[in-house]
């Protein structure tokens, strides 16, 4: 958070006073996404455009405001990290949630408007955070000519489909470890109209009160539909930081079973030794237990209501559990409990679309992530080399680790990162952790994560044939039965 205070202070220098006098400045609306655009007077025309990290705050899609001490936190590295002398693009999208599909034809409109606004600029980038970071990936292969250099940080590498099925295992491991505890189910509750969702008296029509809980959805749905849709609307009922709890709606669910989740909490016995088992069979870090819950809640349902028509792009049948702190009782009875889901063929090749990286792009690409990421796991850059490495494009990608910085909040890191890049592209000097590091006061590491295997092993799907699955002979790397053909980085 504090990064993000200091981002929002340089913006706020970038885009008021006597900044404002030499940037020229341009907010414009294009097919439904709110859009800004900073040239600089000295313009070395050069173009960043930047796409922001996942959402389900509908209020960001407001116009960008006059006043830029007010343009949302989650836009300003946009505005606030471009190196010196580069134009600066950036867009709301047209919709929050997972919204890659819009995001990538929010920014081809983006980017095509500034060319015919300004002209063709001389090098053009993409960049991203977090969900952002999967957009940049999807962006560069969509596009495989258009960017010549791409700064995907804190992505979803491993793609969409891997990693909703790694919040399906957070989901269904919660409702496993807790499921003697009913106020630890995920649901709105009902006004007493009978229909209308609402966590507070306040949510319903006039004259009406919120009453008791719906009965809950079924794990794999997220949640229900008409749930979904009252938080998705009220969007001051959940956080998706991960530097806070998870709101009115994430919060107390996970108290009534796990206790009180701020430090100092004192939880019963009972509450204690149900946490220690969640996070041990899922490997999760404590703080990001709400931030990662919000995703397997409403997050999932978003996606299952709104995007893939009440069709699951998740699934574990045959996934083994096996996490190395759980001993072998403990594995036996958590994958003899555990709810057994089906993927959607239709829902998984969505969710593939938008997207599965698969390295099949002309940009040269940075990417930086924190090995402390408990929300989109460092080891996502485990698949996202793979994928390069099975399209014979590893040339093209150097990824770069920071020891902390938790997801995103790596502040130092961004500046330098970009600079980094536009060297490579305009000058041939190809970064590495040596070279970039100094130049961030030396936060950067030579450590990589473990094998994504660890964490998160493939699974079978229809609409995922096991052979366009990537490799490099990893635990896990391929499903049960298959095995890497590692001369070529893909499954048989």
């Amino acid at each position: 958070m504090r990064a993000r205070r200091a981002a929002a202070v340089v913006a706020f220098a970038l885009l008021s006073g006597s900044a404002a006098a030499q940037n020229a400045v341009e907010r414009v609306a294009i097919k439904g996404a709110q859009d800004m655009i900073v040239v600089p007077k000295d313009w070395n025309g050069g173009l960043f455009i930047y796409a922001h990290g996942y959402t389900a705050d509908k209020r960001l899609l407001a116009p960008f405001p006059a006043d830029p001490s007010k343009v949302p936190l989650l836009l300003l590295p946009g505005l606030a990290s471009v190196p010196p002398g580069y134009a600066a693009a950036v867009t709301t999208f047209r919709s929050v949630g997972w919204y890659v599909k819009d995001a990538v034809k929010d920014i081809e409109n983006l980017r095509r408007y500034f060319v015919k606004k300004h002209g063709k600029p001389k090098h053009t980038y993409i960049w991203g955070h977090s969900g952002g970071g999967m957009v940049t990936e999807a962006v560069i292969e969509y596009f495989p000519g258009t960017y010549e250099g791409a700064a995907p940080m804190c992505g979803t590498g491993a793609g969409a489909w891997r990693n909703f099925n790694a919040a399906l295992d957070l989901r269904l491991a919660y409702e496993t470890v807790c499921r003697d505890v009913p106020a630890a189910r995920f649901a709105c509750r009902v006004c007493s109209d009978g229909k209308s969702r609402c966590l507070a008296d306040a949510h319903c029509p006039a004259g009406q009160t919120c009453g008791d809980a719906e009965a809950p959805a079924a794990p794999e749905d997220g949640l229900g539909p008409e749930c979904t849709a009252f938080l998705l609307d009220h969007p001051e009922t959940f956080t998706e930081s991960p530097t806070s709890l998870g709101g009115d709606f994430v919060t107390p669910p996970l108290t009534a079973c796990f206790g009180d989740l701020n430090p100092g909490g004192t939880p019963s016995a009972e509450q204690a030794a149900r946490k220690d088992l969640f996070l041990r069979a899922t490997q999760l870090r404590e703080s990001f237990l709400a931030t990662d819950m919000f995703f397997a809640t409403i997050g999932m349902a978003e996606v299952v209501h709104r995007r893939t028509h009440g069709h699951h792009p998740w699934g574990n049948i045959d996934v083994d559990y096996a996490s190395p702190l759980l001993t072998p009782a403990e594995q036996t009875a958590l994958n003899a409990g555990i709810p057994r889901i089906a993927a959607d063929a239709d829902a998984v090749r969505y969710m593939r679309r938008f997207y599965e990286p698969r390295g099949r792009t002309r940009s040269k690409v940075i990417t930086v992530h924190a090995l402390d990421d408990g929300l989109v796991l460092p080891e996502n850059e485990d698949k996202y080399r793979e994928a390069f490495e099975a399209a014979g494009t590893s040339d093209r990608l150097v990824q770069l680790f920071t020891p902390t910085g938790g997801h995103c909040i790596f502040l130092a890191a961004w500046t330098p990162a970009l600079q980094a890049l536009t060297a490579w592209v305009e000058e041939g000097q190809k970064p590495s952790t040596a070279s970039v590091s100094p130049t961030c006061g030396n936060c950067l590491t030579d450590q990589t994560p473990g094998p994504w295997g660890l964490r998160v092993v493939e699974r079978r799907a229809k609409g995922a044939p096991v052979r366009t699955l990537v490799c490099s002979a990893e635990p896990g790397d391929c499903p049960a039965g298959a095995t890497c053909i590692e001369a070529q980085h893909h499954c048989r």
